[in-house]
């Protein structure tokens, strides 16, 4: 079997204010002839990621650490099908710079060391591992594996089974919020534009009456201030 679908303990740093929540990442590897294909899903971040590793890749890194290449592989491909990780390797995906994740792989026996740097890019279909999973656990199997076994990988479709609906169910109320949240916006908005054209009303009123008050006052400005007529006695006699 060369593909695999299995969960692992993320690599945290505590500060003395941070919750002790530990995060994990589901991971499938497909062993493939000329390299290794990988996707992952990080419940830290809840982003999915895919990356690939050649093999010249992983003999190079064996190379580097001065350990023979059969031994360097078959340690990495253990720690990376093994369910929850294996004992003295840590994983974590990092974030390289602005743009880049990186999963890493490290040793820690004694000493750590950086055993694969794999870089990711994001995806956002988030059922492809799932979908993975599902069609792993309904492969025939070709040796009679043993129940231990069968019990980890069932347990770890579940689990993901579970964390993909609750994801699922936490985006819909989220969803409902925000739309709730539209509406209160749109609301305010309509309010504030009723009030300022009931302004605008006001303003506009009250600019007429001050025209036509000035009026009136143009036109006793115009008969007091208008020639003097001659007296008519007779007639005011």
């Amino acid at each position: 079997m060369t593909n695999f679908v299995v969960k692992l303990l993320q690599r945290t740093q505590l500060s003395h204010s941070q919750v002790d929540k530990k995060p994990f990442i589901y991971a499938r590897s497909n062993w493939l002839d000329d390299e290794v294909d990988f996707q992952f899903l990080s419940t830290f971040d809840n982003q999915n990621y895919r990356g690939s590793l050649k093999y010249t890749e992983i003999r190079s890194a064996a190379s580097d650490l001065d350990v023979e290449y059969e031994v360097f592989l078959s340690e990495c491909k253990n720690a990376l099908t093994t369910h929850m990780g294996l004992t003295g390797f840590d994983y974590e995906i990092a974030q390289e710079d602005e743009q880049q994740q990186v999963f890493k792989l490290h040793k820690c026996d004694g000493y750590e060391a950086l055993y694969l740097d794999i870089p990711l890019k994001k995806v956002s279909n988030c059922y492809q591992l799932l979908d993975a999973a599902i069609d792993l656990g309904q492969q025939p199997a070709t040796a009679a594996p043993s129940t231990h076994l069968e019990r980890l990988s069932k347990h770890s479709i579940e689990e993901y089974e579970k964390y993909v609906t609750a994801s699922k169910e936490k985006e819909a109320q989220m969803l409902k919020k925000f739309i709730l949240l539209i509406n209160s916006k749109k609301a305010h908005i309509r309010d504030l534009k009723r009030q300022l054209e009931e302004r605008s009303d006001k303003h506009t009123k009250k600019k007429k009456n001050s025209g036509n008050e000035d009026t009136d006052d143009d036109d006793d400005k115009e008969e007091f201030a208008a020639a003097t007529q001659a007296m008519d006695m007779e007639k005011d006699t």
